[in-house]
């Protein structure tokens, strides 16, 4: 707490006590991760305090995620497959009070839902993500009623309509400007339909890593003529989904080994072309990689992927299956540090949850990093279950290592049962 505690102060109060007990809460094993939990089980922590540090105190958020930025650009930046993830998650929610609450699509459900959702940023590298930014989307219905918005805390400045492709460019911009190092962009096809947001990307000197819809139209060869045909169908212009089957039908595909798994190797097969996209109101088309890939299970993604001429096809596909992280990154959120355990309904609440999730977020990996070389198979879990033994000395140490180095064993078990496995395989295609 030491380094990050002026952040939590006001021009009246020292409010790092507050978010000590808090992150105290973040970091233990509770039935649920709330203030009303907290107030039950941990030292100091009255949930009439947290509530007020948490909905009322004019604390800045956007101060803790600039230090959280910086942290994970330490350990996550600067490399050829850094990369910020952004991506949106939903928090189911009953009534109509929460701020931002609507009857929206939840991703996490699959499903429209009474609920939040907010666009995040993750810095990954490899296997590693971590949280660096967030954003709550407001629904129109919000928008159209600022008395309700302000009722809810909302700023009046916040009180405008954007779409969760802004805010995917805010949260873009905003890394940038804290001195994130990434060289790579990676989003869903729910973003990546948008050309104007990849172009944008692009044009900010940065790759991009995006999921495409199967119907995304894009050119074989450079489209002639100087303006952007206004049918595009009649323009030459076909869909990804059409040359994806066709490749699967005509060209052998790549199998390529994308990382190791304690169930074995993660291997797919990869079809890439260079294709032309000519975004909508450009006055030119882009030259850009199209990646085709199909799991074991035999589904298939479309992605576009704006890398140089000569990039190998592994690093394609390596490329695609890194913006895998960002879900893994929700998991352990919402699993382990609380992330959707939140009792607020406030916008300044919001904001001041999800930025202490980010914070102890970062705090998990850096003792997972720390810890790499002595314990390579520490978790998330491992971290939350030896922190909550640190802060409430229950149950007792050697039952809780015990417990892990069990847990530990059997994941080296199915390791070494994964290549096993893998190497049998191997003799079989070399018969």
């Amino acid at each position: 707490m030491e380094p990050v505690a002026p952040l939590f102060d006001t021009t009246t109060h020292h409010g790092g006590s507050q978010a000590q007990v808090y992150l105290t809460g973040l970091l233990s094993e509770l039935p649920a991760k709330n203030m009303w939990r907290m107030g039950e089980r941990i030292s100091g922590a009255k949930p009439e305090n947290l509530q007020q540090f948490l909905s009322d105190s004019p604390w800045r958020s956007s101060g803790v995620w600039t230090w959280v930025g910086k942290r994970a650009n330490e350990h996550l930046g600067g490399e050829a497959r850094s990369m910020l993830l952004i991506d949106e998650s939903g928090q189911g929610k009953k009534g109509r009070q929460s701020v931002g609450v609507a009857r929206q699509y939840n991703g996490r459900l699959g499903k429209t839902d009474n609920c939040q959702v907010g666009v995040y940023a993750a810095l990954a590298l490899e296997t590693r993500a971590t949280l660096t930014g967030a954003r709550l989307y407001l629904p129109e219905e919000w928008v159209k009623d600022p008395a309700r918005c302000l009722a809810a805390g909302i700023p009046a400045a916040e009180i405008r309509l954007r779409t969760k492709l802004e805010l995917a460019r805010e949260l873009v911009a905003e890394a940038l400007a804290n001195g994130l190092e990434f060289r790579w962009v990676g989003v869903d096809a729910g973003y990546g339909r948008d050309q104007g947001l990849l172009s944008w990307i692009a044009d900010q000197g940065l790759g991009f890593v995006a999921d495409v819809p199967t119907d995304l139209l894009v050119w074989e060869k450079q489209p002639a003529g100087l303006d952007r045909p206004e049918k595009l169908k009649a323009g030459g212009a076909r869909a990804v989904g059409k040359l994806g089957q066709e490749w699967q039908e005509q060209v052998k595909g790549g199998a390529v080994t994308l990382r190791q798994t304690e169930n074995g190797p993660v291997r797919v097969k990869v079809w890439a072309r260079r294709v032309w996209v000519w975004p909508e109101g450009q006055s030119a088309p882009r030259h850009w990689w199209l990646v085709v890939r199909e799991d074991r299970e035999g589904d298939v993604k479309y992605t576009l992927i704006n890398g140089p001429a000569t990039i190998p096809l592994a690093e394609l596909a390596i490329l695609q299956g890194g913006r895998h992280f960002v879900e893994r990154a929700f998991e352990d959120g919402k699993s382990h540090v609380g992330m959707g355990d939140y009792q607020v309904r406030k916008w300044l609440g919001w904001q001041h949850h999800m930025a202490l999730v980010g914070l102890a977020m970062i705090f998990v990996l850096e003792e997972r990093l720390f810890a790499a070389k002595s314990n390579p198979l520490l978790s998330v879990r491992d971290v939350v279950e030896l922190m909550s033994w640190f802060f409430m000395k229950q149950p007792s140490l050697d039952k809780l290592v015990e417990v892990m180095r069990r847990r530990h064993q059997r994941r080296r078990q199915l390791m070494q049962a994964a290549k096993k496995r893998a190497k049998m395989a191997q003799k079989d295609l070399t018969k």
